[in-house]
This record gives C-alpha cells, structure tokens and sequence, in this order.
C-alpha cells in the first residue's frame, strides 16, 4: 500500500470515528494534556500501521490501540523521569565526591600507594609503575618520559607489577600482632 492511501485511509478512520476516538482516549488517560499528544500519535500509528482489512469492530480495535498507546506513553515518562533522577543522583554524587576533603583524601592514597611502589620494587620498575599508574601514562608516553624504549617499560611494568602482587599477598599472610 502507497504512503497517500495510508494516509487517506487514517484519516476516513478519523473523519468516521473521531468524537468516539477522543472519548476512549478520554477513558485512559489521566492527565488533560496527553489527550491531543495520543490523539495525533494513534493518527500516525494508522498511517504507518493500517487497520487489518478483514476487521468487524474497527471500535475495539481503536481502543486496544488507544490503551496499548497510554501505556507506552506512561512508559516511556516513566523511563524518561528515572533517567533524570538517576542523572540527579549522579551529579550529586560527582559534587560530593570532588569535595576537597575527598580530593585531599584521594591524594593522600595515591601517596600511599606511590610510597608501597617505592619501597616494594627497584627504582626503575617502580617508576614505570608510578607514570603508567600513578600518571595515568600509555606505555608509549611513560618510556618517551623516562627516555628508555616502550619494550623496555612493558617489561618493568611486567615485572614490577607481579613483584607487587607478590608483596601484597606477603602482607595479607603475615600474622597479625595484638598490642
């Protein structure tokens, strides 16, 4: 079926059955304002999914259509209003977790964690260690900075990590001594 008959045959539905199609639509949904936005959709809908020919109460059919399209609609609200909220609670998140005391937090563990490196590992390991990890550099970038080649770091990065592994599980293993 062309697009122009589809057209036509959506509106002969509602130039025939218009009044009837805004009381049902009345019947399902709750706010005044979503009346006319079902109205046009339920319109573009027949455009774009005809009426099934061989149908006997083409009123039936308009109301499961009408009802099924309330129910999206509130869907999709739905979806769209958590969406938000989850978007709300995020940003609040971000805000509380870049409070200063959090960033002095976090930097007081990223020296921590710097100092474990250091004293765990042999100095150029534990620099390849600190500028891929603790600078956030790619491999490339790390050997450019500390003028070795990319293979060369891999290797430390390679090496460094499994020997702080191994120190982290020594420590998870010691005793623990009560005072």
């Amino acid at each position: 079926m062309r697009t122009q008959q589809k057209v036509d045959l959506a509106t002969q539905i509602f130039d025939e059955h218009g009044a009837a199609i805004r009381a049902m639509i009345r019947r399902h949904v709750n706010k005044r304002e979503d009346e006319e936005d079902i109205f046009q959709n339920l319109y573009l809908s027949l455009v774009c999914n005809p009426i099934p020919s061989p149908l006997t109460n083409t009123l039936a059919y308009l109301n499961t259509v009408i009802k099924n399209d309330v129910i999206d609609a509130a869907r999709r609200r739905k979806s769209y209003q958590d969406m938000v909220s989850r978007y709300a609670v995020s940003q609040a998140q971000e805000e509380a977790d870049s409070s200063p005391e959090n960033e002095v937090i976090r930097e007081e563990e990223a020296q921590r964690i710097a100092a474990f490196v250091r004293s765990s590992l042999p100095a150029h390991e534990a620099r390849a260690v600190i500028e891929r990890y603790g600078y956030g550099r790619t491999t490339a970038d790390a050997a450019k900075h500390m003028h070795v080649k990319e293979r060369t770091v891999s290797r430390y990065l390679c090496v460094g990590l499994k020997r702080i592994r191994h120190a982290i599980m020594a420590l998870e293993t010691e005793p623990v001594t009560h005072r």
